[in-house]
């Protein structure tokens, strides 16, 4: 049995046990494997409890997988696996679309404090206040501060596709990822409005905990890298002292080795 909560805009914490029967049937690949989803849901709840097991559609693209979540046509959240398939706010019950997938979709923290780029984002989130940018409340909601530190948390969401677990699973980032980290997106797929995260040149089957542990959370932090590096304004000089790319520089994501001359140079100009 696994619970999920969510707090609900006026902090309410709402639980629910996963219907897993509910999130099977709108995975057909766990029709024949109905292990395969209950072993995958039991990691993830265990690595990342915070994430939520949720419904999502296809986004078109005209050649790479992408999804998003499908939401509620009355509040515009989540629509989970709860008794069925409602939605995470107003429990009310929302039929899934013909074609659905299923992933997780959350927040992935990533300590900040005394980082670069923490003073930048907190120099623009002061000018958009004093500007009134619409775009403020997308950038605070990227941020929370506990126990006297500060963290980033963007959101994503990993989704199975339908070929899962032959093909790597889409995961996505939301329009705000890039523009709060004030990065260039690089590694990439377009699936407007959303970003998916270019992970793998070659795919082996594995769990989908690892991607998040092995692939997903190393590409924040490198992500983060680089933003201390634009926030300095010292991305080029970086680039030119590793005689590298923007692009070659994601190919060291999961690759310790491949990663050290980009640590050594970051420590360099940024300190450690």
């Amino acid at each position: 049995m696994i619970h999920q909560q969510k707090m609900l805009a006026h902090g309410e914490i709402r639980t629910w046990e996963l219907d897993l029967e509910a999130m099977s049937g709108c995975a057909p690949w766990s029709q024949s494997r109905p292990d395969l989803l209950s072993r995958e849901v039991e990691q993830l709840a265990e690595a990342f409890p915070t994430l939520l097991a949720a419904v999502g559609i296809p986004v078109s693209t005209s050649w790479v997988d992408a999804a998003e979540p499908l939401t509620c046509p009355e509040c515009n959240d989540l629509i989970v696996f709860d008794r069925g398939t409602r939605c995470a706010t107003c429990q009310r019950p929302v039929a899934p679309e013909e074609e659905t997938v299923v992933g997780f979709v959350g927040r992935l923290p990533a300590l900040i404090s005394a980082r670069p780029f923490a003073a930048a984002l907190k120099r623009r989130t002061e000018e958009m206040r004093t500007r009134h940018d619409p775009r403020l409340e997308l950038f605070e909601r990227s941020v929370f501060e506990a126990g006297g530190r500060q963290y980033l948390a963007p959101r994503f969401g990993l989704w199975f596709g339908q070929s899962w677990p032959h093909d790597d699973p889409p995961v996505m980032v939301w329009p705000e990822y890039f523009e709060v980290l004030d990065i260039p997106p690089d590694h990439i797929y377009v699936a407007d409005p959303y970003y998916r995260l270019c992970l793998y040149a070659r795919w082996r089957e594995q769990p989908a905990r690892n991607v998040l542990q092995r692939r997903v959370a190393p590409r924040l932090l490198i992500d983060l890298m680089v933003a201390d590096l634009v926030a300095l304004g010292k991305l080029d000089l970086a680039l030119e002292q590793l005689d590298a790319s923007l692009y070659e520089v994601y190919n060291m994501v999961g690759d310790a080795e491949a990663g050290a001359p980009l640590r050594r140079v970051y420590n360099g100009i940024v300190g450690s």
